[in-house]
């Protein structure tokens, strides 16, 4: 029977919707195959309608994909008929459902070749080729096409050559007119493509298009920078400010505004060139915070620095110069193309010959049977407008990654160019998760419609929101992210109320019964310290930690929910997947990390066949059997399954070898190979080992005697299959580490071998001249598709490899690791609408310039490749159901979280990442880290940022400082009180001495910081996915993290002290403080001094406290009132103390303490980094509101008074905050 869904609103109407065309935009996890199966089974299953599912095209991305939605609509029917058993529809729909046009595009084109090929004169024996004969074939034929320019001895060509040949040879043009020719065969109109990439040449005037993009684009970033001057000047204005900046701000303001008031390019660019910065005026302002200065300084450099990038890259020659360089591109240009056009047309003409297509043949063949172009105008052919009315409706699945080419064909066996009455498109897909540019997929079709479809009438865009995989967190968290980082301005995409994903699962909640783990909640961003920048160290680092920090997910009982059993259960390594950017040098690294800590994990890549062992094996034994003097594959057969060698022995065989091999014959591996062999049957053997090794010998030989012999007669299938399975070796590997991914392998080998043996190339050695090759082009074979769904291993795969999955536990990794902008700095840039760009090579100058073209395709190229990149974290950031992890390497991350403190006040006071700041993300941690820093009132989501604390333990960033402080609480009293001449304490004697009993020798001594960490709330523990061993860690050690008012994000300073030295040096100062000077910054810029000429502190100490900080102390309320006590006499400094509370020891050290009215108001320093505003105000209270209760409680029992009133300090924050 088949079980009723209820489907949202939003679900309801994608499904029910009819006769218009329909967009609709579901988001991640939104449940998007389920509403289009249902679609399609309701058309089909209209009674009023009578649709057949064969008169639906359904467009899937994958044919694994088209395969899952033909066996849901099969069940479905089979449901169905078992309740209506007489329903001849539903037979007929379950008859037709074979048939049905429910593919992938490639194959639906095929499906259209196949009916059709005479209207293109196709051979009907036609064969698909694929990707490694497809690169043979064109690297065979550009070879031949350049020799003919060669022998043509054309002066232009010649020019060419050394304008973009790779010194002495031509690989250089080569893979450019490759990269070109790729690129053309994604358009729909080849030629035309090629002939409009001229225009872009041939147009010197400022409307030129690539240059009014270029101009748009900086104005854009002008508009910002306009935007950040006026906060400056505002900054400026305020008391702290400097105000003597206020007149060179203003002057590159007006600079800025005629920058933007250009009318056109060359204005732009000539105000641009003449514009310089007045220099900032010298004029000591007393009242000025210095740090502030620094901050105001910096953000004006940012300014200048962009400026000059224009000069060095853009405007570095007038307009003349700009278009003279534009015209000797062009004469490059244009002789690029007339090589590019002779190779795609020989290159059809040989696959014509040989009676081969490939891949995106299939879609230009199709469209040659449906559309023709005349005169600028698309014509339908007669095929076309049968396909057209032959079906009901065209279903798009996966629609963001669609191209131009895709679009017309679809378009052309659609109705709704047949009539604007019978709109029947169908189109599905996420934009946000449109990340195939490097197949050049075109995400501007999905935008276009976006942005033009409404809610009613021929074209209506429905949005899907609803999220039915994830928890709310991770939900809110990915929300907090791209409601900040997706500006529309700048990467086309918006993220607003509309797009919001929002929570529809219903998980259970949390309880003692079903093992609910409230920890899981927040989104953890990892921060892991090291010094070594190279990319190989710091991916073993990040891989060790990660393993670490799974080890302790798994084993401390990290609970996930199980749908199925409706209940929460341990973590397991199946629930955990690392997700990476690129596989390739991160996987196997991570992998080796997992399982050298016994983890068994499993790496799902596209690349890397060639290196696996039992590959290797297989071709250096096809290799030998094909040439067996290759002593490097020799040597590795020998040593394998098929020869059970030893180093030594093999060794031996080296030895013996030259000592009996024949001089006549050449010395190498084979030859001794064969005068060992035979050394036991001509009596000159003496030792057993020696017989025994060349018995061994004999043996190899004659299997690889056997095998070369059969090569001349059998098929390359045949002597594979032969080699694999007769052998054994198939079941050998069969019994290893992930066997049956091995097995797997070996089985694709046998596939491509009995494809190759179909192809137009032939025999073993042909065959392994194609694998060589497929390598030295970095073609590769797929691995093996294993089934390993009921493994319990740890996956890592790529992003782009995830899309679509879901895992309980996702690991973002590699964060930090740099955005590839290659393809904005290649030779020759190439984009759809610009054309090709190249740089102007002047030969007789030997000068290589990037023309104006360049400069705005390079710029057209890092927005697309930053925009996709966001995509790509919205992809990985949504692959979690429950729990998701962020891990990225810093050199330092004081200095990190410090940055990311300043972008974040940034991007709070901006609401969304400028245009400007945009495109200066160059990881994924520049898109994360500003967002989970800002102030918590403006997200939704709970983040939790982390920094490494050693080998097995994070820290939170935020948390750390003060319980640093306390774990060293009788060192530092130790250190106040060789110090305590300075201050006279009158109090100092009310305090009576401790005296334990016999009993506390055997009792625990806990600081006051530990005793509140072991007091807080299990269930909110930031670390409970970590063993008891790491919690306790964490519990005894911490680092400080001291934030002055002006964060040291302004300031720009190098960071000489360890953060939690940097809290001592704070805690120092108030303890030293002399009341009677500090009144004013002045006053406390002398006494800092004093200390520092007095020993009292050191000059890195002093360095590391901001003045300003201590006198906004001074000025505040609180330091108003410790002042009037230190004059009446009643304050203690730095009191170390040790009482009892319920049976322990606890030890401690109060800051300040006062008498104000006969009672105590006891005070705490805080130095924290937190957000400014009330949501940092509650925060700090909710840290230290229950170590501050044993400060009270001590003082109290060791005075006999109470304490009317406990306050936080808080140097980040500016002020005192009471604690209740």
């Amino acid at each position: 029977m088949r079980m009723e869904r209820k489907w949202t609103p939003a679900q309801k109407s994608a499904i029910d919707i009819r006769d218009c065309n329909v967009l609709v935009s579901a988001a991640a996890g939104s449940g998007k195959t389920a509403v289009l199966v249902e679609r399609i089974i309701s058309m089909i299953t209209d009674p009023d309608k009578n649709i057949d599912i064969d008169r639906l095209v359904v467009v899937t991305f994958t044919k694994a994909a088209a395969a899952q939605m033909k066996d849901k609509i099969r069940k479905a029917l089979d449901s169905m008929l078992d309740e209506n058993p007489g329903d001849v529809n539903l037979l007929r729909q379950i008859t037709l459902l074979n048939n049905a046009q429910i593919t992938t595009i490639d194959s639906f084109c095929l499906w259209i070749i196949r009916n059709h090929f005479p209207e293109v004169n196709l051979d009907p024996g036609f064969r698909i080729m694929d990707e490694g004969e497809k690169k043979l074939i064109e690297n065979d034929v550009l070879e031949d096409v350049l020799e003919e320019f060669y022998a043509e001895a054309d002066e232009e060509f010649f020019n060419l050559v050394d304008a973009f040949g790779m010194g002495r040879d031509d690989s250089g043009l080569v893979s450019i007119i490759d990269k070109i020719y790729r690129f053309s065969r994604s358009n729909p109109w080849i030629d035309e493509w090629f002939d409009e990439c001229m225009l872009v040449y041939d147009d010197e005037t400022y409307d030129n298009p690539a240059i009014k993009e270029l101009y748009d684009s900086i104005k854009n970033a002008l508009l910002d920078y306009r935007d950040k001057y006026n906060r400056l000047v505002d900054i400026c204005s305020e008391p702290a400010g400097p105000a003597a900046y206020t007149g060179a701000l203003q002057s590159d303001l007006l600079g800025i505004n005629e920058m933007i008031n250009s009318q056109d390019f060359g204005e732009l660019g000539r105000r641009i060139r003449i514009f310089s910065f007045e220099a900032l005026s010298r004029k000591k302002d007393a009242g000025a915070d210095p740090d502030i200065k620094e901050y105001v300084k910096g953000q004006r450099k940012l300014f200048k620095d962009y400026i000059g990038r224009l000069n060095d890259k853009i405007f570095l020659k007038d307009d003349e110069g700009i278009f003279a360089d534009m015209q000797g591109a062009g004469i490059q240009i244009r002789t690029l193309l007339k090589v590019a056009k002779v190779y795609a047309k020989r290159v059809s003409e040989v696959k014509r010959e040989k009676g081969i297509i490939d891949f995106n043949d299939m879609e230009h063949l199709a469209l040659s049977i449906l559309v023709k172009k005349e005169d600028g105008k698309l014509v339908y052919t007669e095929t076309a407008d049968k396909l057209a009315n032959r079906f009901e409706e065209i279903l798009i699945d996966e629609y963001q990654d669609s191209n131009q080419l895709q679009e017309v064909i679809l378009n052309a066996v659609s109705k709704t160019r047949l009539s604007g009455e019978n709109n029947n498109i169908y189109m599905v897909g996420d934009v946000k998760q449109s990340i195939y540019k490097f197949r050049l997929a075109c995400p501007e079709l999905f935008i276009e419609k976006y942005d033009t479809y409404g809610e009613t009438g021929d074209n209506v865009r429905i949005e899907l929101q609803k999220n039915f995989r994830s928890r709310e967190n991770v939900l809110e968290c990915a929300n907090d992210v791209f409601s900040h980082i997706m500006n529309k301005n700048f990467s086309g995409i918006g993220y607003d109320e509309s797009v919001r994903l929002n929570a529809g699962f219903p998980y259970p909640e949390y309880s003692d019964s079903n093992y609910g783990d409230e920890a899981n909640k927040s989104t953890d961003v990892i921060l892991i310290s090291s010094e070594n920048e190279e990319e190989a160290t710091t991916r073993e680092l990040e891989a060790d930690r990660l393993a670490k920090l799974i080890e302790g997910i798994v084993s401390s009982g990290v609970n996930v929910y199980d749908a199925d059993e409706n209940i929460y259960r341990p973590a397991e390594y199946r629930d955990i997947v690392i997700l990476t950017r690129s596989v390739t040098g991160w996987a196997d690294t991570f992998a080796d990390a997992l399982m050298d800590r016994g983890i068994p994990a499993y790496t799902d890549s596209s690349t890397g066949y060639f290196s696996v062992r039992e590959i290797q094996v297989i071709l250096s034994m096809l290799t030998i059997v094909d040439n067996p003097v290759q002593e490097i594959s020799l040597a590795a057969a020998m040593m394998s399954y098929f020869g059970g060698f030893t180093a030594a022995e093999l060794g031996m065989v080296r030895k013996l070898g030259r000592e009996h091999a024949d001089k006549n014959t050449h010395n190498n591996l084979y030859e001794h190979l064969k005068a060992v062999a035979v050394l036991g049957g001509a009596g000159k053997m003496q030792e057993s080992d020696v017989k025994q090794l060349s018995g061994k010998c004999a043996l190899f030989l004659a299997k690889l005697t056997e095998y070369r012999d059969k090569s001349s007669v059998e098929s390359l299938y045949d002597l594979c299959w032969e080699m694999i399975y007769d052998s054994g070796y198939y079941d050998y590997v069969g019994t290893m580490p992930a066997g049956a991914q091995r097995q797997a392998n070996l089985n694709v080998l046998l596939e491509r071998a009995a494809g190759y043996g179909k192809s137009s190339y032939s025999g073993l050695f042909n065959f392994l001249r194609y694998i060589e090759r497929l390598k030295k082009f970095d073609e590769d074979f797929a691995e093996g598709a294993a089934s390993l769904d009921n493994e319990n291993l740890v996956r890592i795969m790529s992003i782009h490899k995830s899309k679509g999955l879901e895992f309980p536990i996702v690991i973002l990794a590699g964060a930090h690791k740099s955005i590839n902008f290659m393809d904005a700095t290649a030779p020759v840039l190439v984009d759809q609408n610009l054309g090709i760009a190249v740089d102007y090579v002047d030969l007789e100058r030997r000068t290589k310039t990037p023309t104006i073209i360049k400069g705005a395709m390079a710029r057209r190229i890092v927005r697309e490749s930053i925009a996709e990149e966001e995509r790509l974290l919205y992809v990985a950031m949504t692959r979690a159901r429950e729990k998701l992890i962020i891990t990225g390497v810093v050199k330092d991350a004081d200095k990190t979280l410090d940055k990311y403190m300043g972008r974040a006040e940034q991007l709070a006071a901006d609401g969304m990442l400028s245009f400007a700041d945009s495109e200066n993300i160059k990881n994924y941690l520049d898109m994360i880290m500003p967002v989970c820093l800002m102030d918590s009132d403006k997200l939704k989501g709970s983040f939790k940022v982390m920094v490494d604390a050693g080998e097995d333990s994070w820290v939170d960033a935020f948390e750390a400082g003060e319980m640093a402080g306390e774990a060293n609480a009788v060192r530092i009293g130790e250190l106040a009180d060789e110090n305590m001449e300075a201050v006279s304490y009158p109090l100092l004697d009310e305090l009576p001495e401790y005296v334990p009993d016999d009993n506390a020798a055997r009792r625990m001594k806990l600081t006051v910081s530990q005793l509140k960490a072991m007091q807080a709330d299990d269930d909110s523990e930031e670390n409970a996915y970590m063993d008891e061993s790491v919690k306790t860690a964490l519990k005894k050690e911490a680092c400080d993290e001291t934030n002055s008012i002006i964060p040291k994000f302004i300031s720009g300073e190098e960071v000489q002290l360890a953060a939690n030295e940097r809290g001592s040096a704070y805690h120092r100062v108030m303890e030293c403080l002399d009341y009677s000077v500090s009144v004013n910054l002045d006053g406390v810029k002398a006494d800092i001094n004093r200390m520092l000429e007095t020993g009292k502190m050191n000059e890195l100490q002093v360095k590391s406290v901001n003045p300003w900080d201590i006198n906004t102390f001074v000025q505040s309320d609180t330091g108003r009132r410790v002042a009037n006590a230190v004059n009446c006499g009643s304050v203690r400094r730095e009191q170390p103390f040790v009482f009892e509370y319920e049976g322990q020891l606890i030890q401690g050290i109060i800051d300040l303490y006062f008498e104000e009215d006969g009672e105590f108001v006891l005070v705490d320093y805080k130095t924290d980094r937190v957000m400014k505003g009330e949501a940092g105000e509650k925060e700090l209270v909710r840290r230290y509101a229950i170590q501050l209760d044993y400060y009270a409680k001590a003082l109290t029992q060791l005075t006999g008074k109470k304490v009317k009133e406990k306050i936080i300090y808080s140097f980040a924050l500016g002020k005192g905050l009471s604690v209740y």
